[in-house]
């Protein structure tokens, strides 16, 4: 088909119109922009006008439309309506219609069709179609209208219109099927359309985080586990070289929130270190399921410790599960679980003796290892009885400051003074410490009178340590001694702040009496048979007249009390820890007397002794 100037177009047209026929004149302007203007006084229609909404033109309406004209008439948008929606049909139905007055479509967008048209029919060619110069290049995105996002129009009708009026390229949300435009159908796709070299897989991240990022990009300053953190590898924006890591490593967000936990396993070398202890920090307040995982997967690890942190108490609790049975704690038990090595810490009680012996104790009570030469040091201390070196509480408390205030934790033996004494550095308290032993039996009943007769204020008394010790629960591995620390951590951290809010100048905390873990895991009944029966586990009996007391056991406040770990007939074996018998363990108590350090105090504590990477290498001398 020939392409004519404008003025030839418009001459061709003119005769259309002198001649008698009625069927329509097709006008192919994909480059006329003033042909309005050479027809001025013809009706002017508008395909859009036809499309009710998001609907595709209906047909009879517009053919009713046409058909009741009063003058020739342009009709707009028949093109543009065609090549976005292929509905070529209403181009036949309308080619070989008669009208009542001359109607000529302004058509953009079609040549090619029309063309073949033209080579199809000679009479259509020669008589109802001309075409000018020029080329149009239409560019429409279609969004999806679940998407609520804003378009240059809101449905077909309007975007149909738009085109009409001259433009090339637009956005609409429509939910009709368009041919020859951009879909979009999720935010996904409109980053994709915005930034064409957006190189990210779709399932990086869930439909509603793409379209967050979509309207805000801005991924600083987030948590670790945050999605947006890791988004922020999408433009390389990840200064964290674990997390840089992780993300290198994640085809998607869940991907990344597992492999937070997971990528060090595959680290090895000169950045573990690094990488661990930035993954510590990541990871530290997360919620997560895949710390379940994650624990499991260590079980097959020999050198599990080495990636577990003390994040979290199930992690903490792994931890003591690692060194069960082993005859020299790790190393890296020790750095990554630096409260369970404060609790190893030796405290010098002055006597070597006793030094050694709770060093050697806490190690075995940890490891759950069977020690017979520490259960026959036990059995010659049961005649040596140690414990006599030491004052007894009261003593010490009829010599304390009685404008301090007494809190009474039960059951906090001496095991713990290495812990406490680390703690109250950290909480920048003095603590002057002193040894005492409890009232035989170590009962609570015989134990109380301190706290009664106290005569200044007191706080009331704190069992959390108790009812963990008496729980019937029976523990494999003695996790427990986890949330012991953590009791003794919020007690020590009421102690701080009551000082600080001068609720007191001075705090003495003291207990009734310790507990042990080793007359549970090492105790067996003796030969002894009491007609009394056993009581608290068997530590101690009710003396009876025609009882014998065994060399074993001391004679106090009419009981017998064992001060090995053997056990009393009769005595139901406890869980987790026991008291009421007599050794170390059991009978000695610390005395703290607590106070805010101030400028020029020191920290009144003796510091630890070397800590001893020796396992149970040694000897009680």
């Amino acid at each position: 088909m020939e392409i004519l100037s404008i003025e030839d177009a418009v001459k061709k047209i003119r005769i259309y119109l002198s001649r008698d026929t009625l069927l329509p004149y097709f006008f192919i302007s994909d480059g006329a922009t003033e042909f309005k203007k050479t027809f001025g006084d013809f009706e002017q229609i508008h395909i859009s006008d036809f499309c009710a909404g998001d609907f595709f033109v209906d047909t009879d309406w517009l053919i009713d439309k046409l058909n009741a004209l009063t003058r020739d008439a342009l009709v707009f948008g028949l093109g543009e309506y065609i090549y976005f929606t292929a509905q070529e049909n209403i181009l036949r139905t309308l080619q070989d219609k008669n009208f009542n007055r001359k109607v000529i479509f302004v058509c953009r967008g079609i040549a090619n069709l029309l063309e073949r048209l033209a080579d199809e029919d000679f009479k259509f060619r020669t008589n109802q179609i001309c075409r000018v110069g020029g080329k149009v290049n239409f560019s429409v995105v279609k969004y999806n209208p679940a998407l609520n996002f804003p378009t240059d129009a809101q449905n077909f009708s309007e975007l149909l219109k738009l085109l009409e009026g001259g433009k090339t390229s637009a956005t609409v949300q429509t939910n009709l099927p368009l041919v020859n435009v951009k879909e979009i159908n999720n935010f996904y796709d409109a980053i994709k359309n915005r930034e064409p070299q957006f190189n990210i897989s779709p399932d990086a991240l869930n439909d509603s985080q793409w379209q967050e990022y979509f309207f805000d990009e801005n991924c600083d300053g987030y948590p670790p586990e945050h999605w947006r953190t890791f988004a922020a590898g999408f433009k390389n924006k990840i200064s964290n070289p674990y997390l840089r890591y992780v993300f290198a490593d994640s085809a998607n967000f869940e991907a990344y929130r597992k492999n937070l936990f997971f990528a060090l396993l595959d680290v090895d070398g000169k950045v573990f270190e690094e990488f661990y202890s930035l993954r510590k920090v990541a990871v530290k307040n997360i919620s997560s399921p895949y710390l379940a995982e994650y624990l499991e997967r260590l079980k097959t690890f020999l050198d599990a410790v080495k990636y577990l942190t003390d994040n979290t108490a199930e992690e903490r609790r792994a931890m003591i599960e690692t060194v069960q049975g082993k005859e020299k704690i790790p190393d890296a038990f020790k750095k990554n679980y630096p409260a369970m090595n404060d609790y190893l810490a030796d405290f010098d009680f002055g006597d070597a003796e006793v030094t050694n012996y709770f060093r050697r104790y806490k190690k075995i009570k940890l490891c759950n290892v069977d020690d017979e030469t520490f259960k026959n040091r036990v059995r010659e201390l049961a005649t040596q009885r140690p414990y006599n070196k030491f004052e007894t509480r009261q003593k010490i408390l009829d010599d304390a400051d009685k404008n301090a205030k007494l809190y009474w934790l039960d059951a906090l033996g001496v095991e713990f003074l290495g812990y406490i004494k680390a703690r109250a550095i950290q909480l920048e308290l003095s603590a002057a410490i002193k040894i005492a032993r409890a009232e035989l039996p170590t009962l609570t009943s015989q134990n109380k009178i301190f706290y009664d007769d106290w005569r200044g204020d007191k706080f009331d008394k704190n069992s959390a340590l108790d009812e963990l010790k008496h729980s019937p629960e029976k523990f494999g591995a003695p996790i427990y001694i986890d949330d012991e620390l953590k009791i003794i951590d919020d007690v020590l951290a009421e102690i701080k702040n009551s000082l600080a809010n001068h609720d007191a100048e001075k705090i003495i905390l003291t207990s009734d009496h310790g507990a042990s873990r080793l007359a549970v895991t090492f105790g067996r009944e003796n030969k002894f048979k009491m007609n009394s029966g056993g009581e608290h586990g068997g530590r101690c009996c009710p003396i009876n007249a025609l009882d014998e007391k065994p060399t074993c056991a001391t004679e106090e406040n009419g009981w017998w009390v064992l001060a090995n770990y053997d056990r009393f007939a009769g005595g139901r074996l406890a869980s987790v820890e026991v008291h009421g018998g007599a050794t170390l363990e059991e009978i000695l108590i610390p005395v703290i007397e607590f106070s805010l350090q101030g400028a020029d105090d020191e920290v009144k504590i003796s510091e630890p002794q070397e800590k001893s990477d020796e396992a149970f290498d040694f000897l009680l001398d």
